[in-house]
């Protein structure tokens, strides 16, 4: 099993490259470039207090858009889903304010950096071809540029485009190398690396293996000349990098591979010595050094290494996920050593921390859905078709997450089933366990039962919210297209009578009465449709259509020539049909009909 991805595409220092934007206050381009500082560093606590000065300090929309945009990315390289997006909204509420383009480039920078954690490409590459559009022709804000390739990189790499892949890192490559930063140019350089070793393990050509090792080394040589403007992350990221290279594709001996791929892990351990904030770099390091061990056929060594590796994970804040990736590989370990007791015990503990990161996992995916969901609602205030899309998209990743936990559920319940059926001891302990897996496995069942239930709920709302509205709408149309008809028929009527000079009158009246029934119109659709059931309820006699009609008007207020203009009869058949109504409701002379309408 291998403990080290190669590179995660978008996980980059988010401040990293000093801005320059034109028009924004002095104070704030000190702020920023403060903030370029504390994030190198990664202080994110430093990084958002300098920033909350600093906005309550201005009130500029310009200013405010840089500021709340670098706020929210910084919220969500730390998971907080939620407020990141509403930090978004307010950063692109003030470049709308600012009428700047470059501010408009920025929020939707932080826009798309957004998108790019809820695993949303296509939102991803419209938010940053947007961005890039705004600063298209703009030579100042180069960092702005570099980010939104970068970005773009990310999302071509999930769909395998290598043609836009290979682009937009090129065209980031030079930006980073414009604006002269050592750690834009180093993520570049690793992205580069990446892109290369993922071709070379389709076609397994060594030229391709030659460029991804050419590039770690050119991240590397940044890395000894400018350390100390070079993020914690991407220097360890290089140097676990250039470690696994050594164990999986140099073709050294293996005394000469081990020892360069430990200067390099030695590297990252010294950085991450007194930093926890990726903490699960240290699996990835104690993974390569018990690979080392592996291939030397020392299995004691190995062991050691992946409990040392488990041991700073669980110092730190630990990694669910890697702890269990380790605890599996030392249950491996021990079946090659045949100690099956170690074995059955490293195989539950990696149960137990599959358990706690499967509902880690649900708890993100609901934050994640969440924020998904308050998007989705901002942007179909602008786009009523995006919405559409943005509900099919976040339904596709519900199901198909339920269906890869599920799976993945599945496959590990059955290896551990197998398991214990082989090395259990005696039968009567093996009974017991299998009770325990059973009531465990309902317990899961009914939690993603409930999970369903949930989110039917919430789709059933969105249908009824949906189908209320289209019956209002039809209802207003109805009436607007039987009004129309009406009109059109008393104009054919009048030239089949010969009374042409009456038909200029007649449109003037239906003109006049047009601006009245747009307003009617919307009211109409404010009426709920229970409005018609009730008045059946309460009649004593049927209504037609015609008297459902006359209701619906009198309920709106309006006065007895605009219903006599909107029918097109005389306001004595009005009155005379107000009076059919009280006694098709049972109402007395007296009785008020539009009070009646009203309850």
């Amino acid at each position: 099993m291998k403990f080290t991805p190669i590179l995660c595409f978008v996980m980059m220092v988010w401040c990293a490259g000093t801005v320059r934007a034109h028009h924004i206050q002095v104070s704030t381009q000190k702020i920023l470039d403060q903030v370029e500082q504390f994030q190198l560093q990664n202080r994110a606590k430093e990084a958002i207090k300098v920033l909350d000065d600093g906005i309550r300090s201005t009130t500029a929309p310009l200013d405010l858009a840089y500021m709340y945009a670098y706020q929210s990315s910084i919220y969500t390289l730390k998971d907080s889903l939620l407020l990141a997006k509403n930090l978004t909204d307010l950063s692109l509420e003030n470049a709308e304010k600012s009428k700047q383009p470059t501010a408009l480039a920025v929020a939707y920078r932080a826009k798309a950096f957004l998108n790019n954690a809820l695993n949303l490409p296509d939102e991803v590459v419209k938010c940053a071809l947007y961005g890039l559009q705004k600063v298209e022709n703009k030579e100042e804000d180069l960092v702005t540029k570099y980010h939104l390739n970068y970005l773009l990189y990310g999302a071509y790499s999930k769909w395998e485009d290598s043609e836009k892949m290979e682009y937009y890192i090129r065209s980031a490559n030079r930006y980073a190398i414009a604006v002269k930063s050592p750690n834009l140019q180093a993520n570049v350089n690793n992205g580069l690396s990446s892109m290369y070793l993922a071709r070379f393990r389709k076609g397994k050509e060594k030229s391709l293996l030659d460029s991804s090792f050419h590039y770690l080394n050119k991240s590397y040589a940044l890395l000894q000349t400018n350390a100390e403007r070079i993020s914690v992350n991407t220097y360890v990221i290089t140097c676990i990098n250039l470690a696994n290279y050594y164990l999986e594709y140099a073709e050294d001996a293996w005394s000469s591979r081990r020892e360069k791929a430990f200067e390099y892990l030695a590297l990252a351990e010294q950085k991450l010595a007194n930093n926890d904030v990726f903490s699960e770099n240290w699996g990835n390091i104690f993974g390569i050094k018990s690979g080392f061990a592996k291939q030397n056929g020392d299995l004691n060594l190995a062991e050691q290494y992946l409990l040392q590796g488990l041991s700073r994970l669980m110092g730190a804040k630990g990694n669910s996920r890697i702890e269990y990736a380790i605890n599996r590989d030392l249950a491996n370990i021990a079946l090659q050593k045949n100690d099956l007791k170690a074995a059955l015990t490293y195989q539950q503990r990696a149960e137990d921390l599959l358990k706690k990161s499967f509902n880690e996992q649900q708890l993100f995916n609901a934050q994640k859905l969440e924020v998904q969901y308050e998007m989705a609602k901002k942007d179909r205030e602008l786009e009523q078709s995006r919405e559409r899309e943005s509900f099919r998209r976040k339904q596709n990743y519900l199901y198909g997450g339920i269906a890869l936990a599920l799976l993945f559920g599945l496959v590990f319940l059955f290896i551990s089933y197998h398991f214990r059926l082989r090395y259990a001891m005696a039968r009567e302990k093996q009974l017991a366990q299998e009770k325990e897996d059973q009531a465990q496995q309902a317990a899961m069942h009914m939690m993603l039962e409930k999970e369903e239930q949930a989110r039917l709920k919430v789709e059933q709302e969105l249908l009824d919210l949906r189908r209320l509205q289209l019956e209002k709408e039809a209802l207003a149309n109805s009436l607007l297209i039987e009004r129309k008809n009406d009109t059109l028929k008393q104009i054919q009527d009048k030239i089949n009578n010969g009374e042409a000079t009456h038909i200029q009158k007649l449109i003037k009246e239906e003109m006049l009465l047009q601006t009245d029934f747009e307003d009617i119109k919307m009211q109409i659709q404010e009426l709920h449709p229970n409005f018609f059931n009730r008045l059946n309820e309460r009649s004593i006699q049927k209504l037609t259509s015609l008297d459902l009609k006359y209701c619906t008007y009198l309920y709106l207020k309006m006065t007895t020539k605009q219903i006599a203009q909107a029918l097109h009869v005389e306001p004595q058949s009005v009155r005379m049909f107000k009076y059919r109504l009280k006694q098709k409701f049972g109402l007395k002379k007296e009785d008020d009909l539009e009070g009646f309408l009203e309850s």
